[in-house]
């Protein structure tokens, strides 16, 4: 039988094991693939996001947008964290495996970065509320158990300071055939089998399952409106059988009582 899942011990296995292919899970991003050409690409797919990000919040919500401070929730091995401390004055990065920590302070230094703080999860409560221009997260909260997730949410909106936004990205719609429900399944369950089909798909035995999992866009925007949210932008996106959304949205003030 396979052992009880948890998943941050799962992705403490990530980062100690394949850090690069648990953020993006293309072959050429595993450690036995890796060289510098696969680096090089790896790091620019992060700054093509985040350039990405700016240029659609400046067209939809702040045409001047600049923010000064950067929260990037999910940061792993710092792929965004590089790019967004190109384009601010402070950048906090967040992730729960302090492998995968360890792995982003060593990029922060590669590429220059000093103005990036990079925190376990378990501090994320230190954080002064109201004290961020940005909070982003992009392919996380589809790893983290639903419950859990909408907490996390709620506290990341609540760091966001008036007049700044949010970028979040969440599933909320698994479209997996039979055949792949119960592969998931029986991964779940036997060992064995989970080992095995990592090999068909050119991973390692060991590699850890990633939980996948789908949010419910009602809860999602009665969170956002609870937090005095407004401007919501939203960009649909495919994840192999998963279907996402990039909620991008403003921060309101709060309304006088």
């Amino acid at each position: 039988m396979a052992p009880e899942r948890n998943p941050d011990r799962d992705w403490e296995a990530w980062g100690k094991e394949n850090p690069y292919f648990g953020v993006i899970t293309h072959p050429k991003f595993l450690n036995a693939n890796l060289n510098d050409d696969s680096l090089r690409e790896f790091f620019a797919t992060g700054e093509r996001h985040v350039e990405h990000v700016y240029a659609l919040i400046r067209t939809s919500l702040q045409p001047t947008f600049q923010p000064s401070r950067v929260l990037d929730y999910g940061c792993g091995v710092g792929r965004l964290v590089v790019p967004f401390a190109k384009r601010s004055q402070a950048v906090i990065g967040i992730d729960v495996s302090r492998s995968m920590l360890d792995r982003a302070r060593e990029n922060c230094k590669k590429f220059g970065i000093t103005s990036a703080t990079l925190l376990h999860v378990d501090e994320l409560d230190s954080l002064e509320p109201a004290s961020f221009d940005l909070v982003h997260s992009y392919i996380v909260f589809q790893h983290i158990p639903v419950s859990r997730g909408e907490l996390v949410l709620r506290k990341l909106v609540s760091l966001i300071a008036e007049g700044g936004v949010g970028a979040i990205h969440l599933t909320y719609y698994a479209n997996q055939s039979s055949l792949r429900r119960a592969a998931r399944a029986l991964r779940q369950r036997v060992y064995l089998a989970h080992g095995l089909l990592n090999l068909v798909q050119r991973r390692p035995f060991s590699s850890p399952q990633m939980q996948m999992n789908s949010y419910s866009m009602n809860h999602i925007f009665e969170i956002l409106i609870d937090a005095h949210c407004s401007h919501l932008r939203v960009e649909f996106s495919d994840h192999r059988d998963f279907h996402g959304a990039m909620l991008y949205f403003g921060k309101s003030p709060s309304p006088l009582l």
